[in-house]
């Protein structure tokens, strides 16, 4: 497996794409941005709370500290870190996926997202290896089962927050119009979670 070639391949189609779509603007990834073989990293910032994001949100922006944006002003920082042990094999050891909300004088628009993963020994059973945070309260803490591509990231705050734009960048390849399957449920007359919806992030109930 070559997951640092996976990724980087995966940002740079997803964010042509997006571009082609005008979705996203101002991409950082020109340049030697993919040169440091062991990450693949935007810069990327530490957020205490919702005052410390609205005294760094324009530094932050201005400053083009971010993967691409979003012409509300929203934009993505990414950290991907690798363990590299021959030259084509490599694993992700670290991932940091952000989601940072625009802001405008009535305030924060959207909610803060970011998706962590860690390897470290030092991870519990209360810190799952990977989990996502909403808000900037660190305490919600939503363990998951894999680590996304930049590009399911961006599907998810696509489909959570920009639905036009969910809808223009697959262009009908998906059945976007009620979650509802004809399959029963288990307490349901009919499934309550279409299949292209079990591809985006949702919480998943345990069947007894």
């Amino acid at each position: 497996m070559n997951a640092r070639e996976i990724v980087q391949n995966d940002i740079v189609s997803c964010i042509h794409k997006a571009l082609k779509c005008k979705i996203l603007i101002n991409p950082k990834i020109s340049g030697g941005f993919f040169d440091d073989k062991s990450r693949i990293t935007s810069k990327y910032t530490r957020f205490s709370d919702e005052e410390d994001y609205l005294e760094k949100y324009y530094e932050k922006y201005e400053g083009g500290e971010y993967l691409a944006a979003f012409p509300d002003g929203a934009f993505f920082q990414i950290n991907y870190e690798f363990n590299m042990p021959t030259k084509y094999r490599s694993y992700l050891i670290k991932a940091n996926l952000c989601y940072l909300p625009p802001v405008s004088e009535d305030g924060i628009k959207n909610e803060y997202i970011r998706f962590d993963y860690n390897n470290s020994s030092d991870n519990s059973f209360f810190h799952a290896f990977a989990h996502i945070h909403i808000g900037f309260q660190n305490d919600l803490r939503i363990p998951a089962s894999e680590i996304p591509l930049f590009s399911e990231f961006f599907e998810m705050i696509l489909y959570f927050f920009y639905p036009n734009d969910y809808r223009t960048f697959f262009n009908n390849g998906k059945r976007i119009n009620s979650t509802v399957d004809s399959q029963p449920g288990r307490l349901t007359k009919s499934k309550v979670l279409i299949k292209e919806l079990e591809k985006c992030f949702y919480l998943k109930i345990a069947s007894v």
